[in-house]
């Protein structure tokens, strides 16, 4: 983060490097967790990581297509990981994007959104939903929100937008 009286960082081309900032937000109620994501830019962001996020949002909306009653966990991870890919994203890897939530703020709980899943999604699941996306000198990305999942497939459990916010 940027302290006041200090000049921002300049990267090794001389440009200004342009800060961002991941909020990972739990809270509890009534014994139940949740866990979800929102990412930030103080000043406009920078291309590059406008488009980073922009990627990240399309491939939380690919994924997430996929995440529909009767269809596995891995067929979700594989939505998620093919549309980073045709993004161009071809290295990426990434154990899991999501997994389930309720008794803890401490801890990602079982059953995961992984490659090798074969946990079949079922109505009444409620999931954390990721695509998370760190970029060394870029970004720290992390786009996530909670689902109850439905027999007509997920339901949000909050109103906020996904979209990347700028502060100043």
């Amino acid at each position: 983060m940027r302290h006041a009286g200090r000049s921002p960082q300049k990267g090794r081309c001389g440009r200004r490097r342009r800060r961002s900032a991941q909020a990972d937000m739990v809270c509890s109620v009534n014994g139940y967790a949740s866990d979800m994501s929102r990412n930030f830019t103080f000043g406009p962001p920078s291309p590059e990581q406008a488009e980073l996020h922009a990627i990240a949002e399309r491939a939380f909306a690919d994924g997430l297509a996929a995440l529909m009653p009767g269809k596995p966990f891995a067929g979700v991870h594989h939505a998620a990981s093919e549309s980073l890919a045709r993004q161009g994203l071809h290295s990426y890897r990434r154990g899991h994007f999501g997994h389930s939530v309720g008794h803890s703020v401490f801890s990602e709980q079982w059953p995961f959104i992984s490659a090798d899943s074969d946990v079949v999604i079922e109505a009444g699941m409620v999931l954390a939903f990721e695509i998370p996306l760190y970029i060394d000198g870029l970004a720290s990305f992390n786009l996530e929100d909670q689902f109850l999942i439905t027999a007509n497939g997920p339901l949000p459990m909050n109103r906020l937008p996904r979209s990347l916010a700028t502060f100043g």
